[in-house]
């Protein structure tokens, strides 16, 4: 044997047990229940995916799945701690475009890097967002609430999810495009905001669907524009903004998991497999479809250019908005 081969084959040999360590542990993954991270509290859109997921996944993994809801800070502190977590497959987060690809370009001085620190696992809701206000506002479009906000600079409340979230920065395109001057009350999740609307402090949302479906199907808050670029499936009625005369107030949405990065890729294998189970579940779809949200599977390597062409988007519109948070 030459030094060439000698050199070769002995590498090949220090590799290989760590190459079957490796197939070892994803064949035997997971051996224990896993933690969904939802970086929103119990009640708002983010749980309303990930909990009917939760139930499903199991199917596949056979292990439990444990939803922990880590609220702050606009989903970073759910981020943090995933990013801090073991590269095993045991911890995975639940996030949104919001979260994982406008979160880093307003905040300065984040402690993870999510292009670095994170593997995508796939999407599993697609959408946009609506424009809400209480049933008892005398508005019913678009056109009739610019009217109405005019009249009334500063005295009506905007509710987002959180300073400089997806919702916020669908208002701030609305009350830009219109002219309006509308007070911007940040919140730790929509179900609060929500909450304040139903009891009056709160004149506008823009949100999910599936935020407030169970208040629009009972006649509590009424829909006045969908903000993508075609009318929501589930609301065919509920022209869009762009139909009502705004052309630049369009925000998509989209949902999906991410787990640490160096996770093994047999092991991302498995928990991607099992999200596109439980997204596709008939179960999981008419949960889905009840609350508002489409539910629709992405691997996991759509998600990863998902995320960089939301980076590249919206990176100009924050910086013109001036936006930055610490």
């Amino acid at each position: 044997m030459n030094r060439r081969t000698f050199l070769s084959t002995s590498a090949a040999a220090l590799a290989a047990p760590a190459i079957l360590r490796g197939t070892a542990q994803a064949q035997a993954f997971p051996t224990r229940p896993v933690r969904m991270v939802i970086g929103f509290p119990p009640g708002g859109g983010s749980d309303q995916v990930g909990r009917p997921l939760a139930a499903r996944m199991p199917d596949v993994l056979g292990q439990q799945i444990v939803v922990e809801n880590r609220g702050g800070a606009n989903g970073n502190l759910a981020l943090e701690h995933t990013a801090r977590s073991p590269a095993d497959g045991y911890t995975i987060c639940h996030v949104n475009n919001s979260v994982i690809a406008i979160n880093p370009l307003l905040y300065k001085n984040l402690p993870f890097d999510v292009l670095r620190d994170f593997e995508p696992l796939g999407t599993v809701t697609l959408g946009g967002l609506i424009i809400t206000v209480p049933a008892t506002l005398p508005v019913r479009t678009l056109p009739e609430f610019v009217a109405y906000a005019r009249d009334r600079p500063g005295q009506l409340n905007f509710g987002s999810g959180g300073q400089g979230s997806i919702t916020h920065l669908g208002f701030e395109l609305f009350v830009r495009s219109a002219g309006l001057n509308i007070v911007h009350v940040p919140y730790r999740g929509s179900a609060p905001a929500l909450q304040d609307m139903l009891g009056g402090s709160i004149h506008l949302m823009v949100d999910g669907v599936n935020v407030s479906k169970a208040m629009l199907d009972a006649g509590r808050v009424r829909a006045l524009a969908f903000l993508g670029p075609q009318r929501h499936p589930l609301m065919p009625d509920l022209p869009t903004a762009v139909e009502q005369g705004y052309p630049a107030v369009l925000v998509g949405g989209w949902q999906g998991f991410v787990a640490p990065a160096r996770t093994p890729p047999a092991v991302l294998d498995r928990l991607e497999a099992s999200l596109k189970y439980a997204v596709e579940h008939g179960e999981v779809q008419r949960v889905f479809s009840a609350g508002g949200t489409m539910g629709a599977f992405q691997d996991r390597q759509t998600m990863a250019r998902l995320i960089r062409d939301e980076l590249t988007r919206w990176r100009p519109i924050i910086a013109d908005l001036g936006l930055t948070l610490e």
